[in-house]
């Protein structure tokens, strides 16, 4: 008697492992490629935010008091960290000698709270008049 073989249909376990392989490549991919964008966005939103916040903190420097030489930190309202240098330039005599004008060079560093080492540095130099007398 001879056996009759009978028709297989479906997948091997071979097969069914390839497939559920590629499966997994294709999905790890594509989820690299979404997380990458969210990490983009994140950084270009930090970004956004220390420019923003930035470019105002020295544009008030040496505008509503004197600069503050040395090294001050602080917080903004949204959760930026920033630590401000300030180094004091040349006085700028007039012809009678008396000092017409001062410089300061400020560098700004903003940076995020979450620790990733994520920083913006910003930089300028003013020229601003001498403080008066009694100020």
């Amino acid at each position: 008697m001879r056996a009759r073989l009978k028709s297989r249909e479906g997948f091997t376990l071979i097969e069914a492992l390839a497939a559920f392989a590629i499966l997994a490549l294709a999905l790890t991919q594509l989820l690299l490629g979404v997380s990458g964008g969210a990490r983009n966005e994140a950084r270009a939103d930090f970004l956004l935010r220390a420019a923003r916040q930035g470019a105002s903190h020295l544009d008030r420097l040496g505008v509503e008091g004197p600069a503050p030489f040395g090294v001050t930190t602080g917080r903004y309202p949204d959760g930026l960290l920033w630590k401000l240098f300030v180094a004091p330039g040349k006085t700028i005599d007039g012809p009678d000698g008396k000092p017409i004008a001062t410089s300061f060079h400020a560098r700004l560093v903003i940076e995020r709270p979450s620790g990733y080492g994520e920083a913006a540095t910003f930089s300028t130099f003013k020229i601003a008049p001498p403080p008066r007398p009694g100020q």
